[in-house]
């Protein structure tokens, strides 16, 4: 298999985020809900919180305190190393503010999850979202880096690649990406739904 170019998101893909979020949940607002349950990407509508709280639930969860305590999605830790043994390069494109670099940084190094770069992407363009105006990867510039493979749980973001880039994605299955009734049949091909790690390795292989 040669060498190719593999764009991983890291929340809900490599790291277990949405159940610290709802332990946070509970700790802040005396109540919780099921992952199952966590339909919308929009945490503030899921969540059943008003704009404020959620600004304030979210500014404490990026703290290096709760991203370091995050545990890691089973198999995920396996299947980067295997991959950086087989020769091809991981790029960790995450969501995150840039904010949380350094916390992201050692919480990859303490679980050991082989990648050969890590880059805050501009996503969905918050303003809020890099107000210190921190080095940024914009979506344009996704272009040059000439991803083969790509493997994240926003169902937005699949369709941008695809459509826009042509990447096919493996879709790691949560509850908030389960609808993808207005996404064009064109672009669903290119995209394949899996339950775990073990499905993310044999897409890639099918895909070599």
């Amino acid at each position: 298999m040669s060498a190719r170019r593999i764009y991983v998101d890291i929340d809900d893909v490599l790291a277990r985020t949405i159940e610290r979020l709802i332990d946070l949940l509970e700790m802040t607002h005396d109540r919780r809900v099921d992952v199952e349950d966590v339909l919308h990407f929009d945490l503030g509508r899921s969540f059943g919180l008003r704009e404020d709280e959620i600004r304030a639930l979210m500014a404490r969860a990026n703290s290096d305190e709760v991203m370091e305590s995050i545990r890691p999605v089973e198999g995920a830790v396996a299947a980067l190393g295997s991959w950086a043994r087989e020769g091809h390069s991981v790029s960790l494109v995450t969501g995150r503010p840039p904010t949380t670099n350094a916390a992201s940084r050692r919480w990859l190094a303490r679980h050991d999850i082989a990648h050969d770069s890590l880059h805050h992407l501009d996503k969905w363009g918050r303003p809020t979202w890099n107000e210190a105006g921190l080095p940024v990867l914009q979506f344009g510039e996704l272009a040059e880096m000439q991803f083969d493979f790509a493997v994240e749980d926003n169902l937005d973001t699949a369709v941008r690649l695809i459509e826009e880039y042509d990447i096919p994605v493996a879709l790691m299955d949560r509850p908030w990406n389960r609808d993808w009734s207005g996404v064009p049949q064109e672009t669903q091909s290119g995209m394949q739904r899996c339950r775990g790690w073990g499905e993310v390795a044999e897409v890639f292989a099918r895909r070599a």
